[in-house]
């Protein structure tokens, strides 16, 4: 009987064939995986970039400010902030622009860290006593003041300084030294334009004092001095109360006779219309 015998060979060939075509399979499919990934990738880097905002310069942006177009130039210099957070002039100009005020004022405090010989630095240091006064922290105000007209003697800046000295001081209810600051003002600059807030204020330190006949005395001195200004109605009318505080009934009557016949119509005559019959 003649016995079949398996054909041996055919398995060797086909394990000879997959041995040097397994490695070629794997090099395709390598091939294909890096085809599909960059496929991928294109798709995402296809994705629209967000337009960046066009570079500005220092002096575009404060022109932008000058011109009054705030957001614009607030919106610049912040970007400014960003690559130069100690340059005095954007740091001066963000404190103009930002309506917090204590945000504000930490803006002209970085500006007086960073550039106490910055031509700004006496403006810097005049806004911070300004928002110290606005915001009732008299005693802060007082030593901006000092700081200012001790550091920067030379400042142009030096009457409108001692001018916040003496209000702070008034604030602080130091009344006798606020009214010594407010005469050196008036004695070291008779034609400044301050001399009338000036000599309101001096007016206001004796009423302060509860000296009213004084300060009566003070506010009707406008009437000669300042004839026909604006807001001499509001002065006729303090003086009118001072004088009845200080128990000069009749002299009261007669300063708001005044005040009615020459501002017939306004809010103070009012007032003295219906004050001046609990008077007689």
């Amino acid at each position: 009987m003649t016995e079949i015998k398996a054909d041996r060979s055919a398995p060797a060939i086909l394990s000879t064939v997959c041995k040097y075509t397994r490695p070629y399979l794997f090099r395709w499919l390598l091939c294909m995986c890096p085809l599909q990934a960059a496929q991928q990738d294109t798709t995402v880097d296809a994705a629209p970039v967000p337009p960046q905002p066009p570079s500005i310069s220092l002096e575009q942006a404060v022109a932008l400010y000058e011109s009054g177009q705030n957001e614009r130039a607030r919106e610049a210099f912040l970007r400014m902030l960003d690559e130069q957070p100690e340059e005095p002039v954007v740091l001066y100009h963000l404190g103009h622009l930002d309506p917090d005020r204590e945000a504000a004022e930490q803006y002209f405090l970085k500006v007086l860290l960073h550039g106490s010989e910055h031509a700004l630095a006496d403006d810097a240091l005049l806004e911070v006593s300004r928002i110290q006064l606005a915001l009732e922290r008299h005693d802060d105000a007082v030593n901006a003041c000092n700081r200012l007209l001790s550091a920067y003697p030379d400042s142009d800046l030096e009457d409108e300084a001692r001018f916040l000295l003496g209000q702070a001081l008034l604030g602080g209810r130091r009344p006798e030294l606020s009214r010594m600051v407010f005469q050196q003002l008036l004695a070291s600059e008779p034609d400044s334009t301050l001399v009338r807030p000036a000599r309101l204020a001096i007016a206001e330190s004796y009423r302060a004092q509860e000296d009213f006949i004084e300060a009566a005395r003070q506010y009707l001195k406008f009437e000669i001095d300042f004839q026909g200004m604006e807001g001499l109605e509001t002065v006729l009318w303090e003086a009118g109360q001072c004088l009845e505080a200080a128990g000069r009934t009749v002299e009261a009557g007669f300063v708001y006779q005044r005040l009615i016949k020459r501002y017939p119509d306004s809010p103070e005559a009012n007032r003295a219309r219906v004050e001046k019959p609990l008077l007689e």
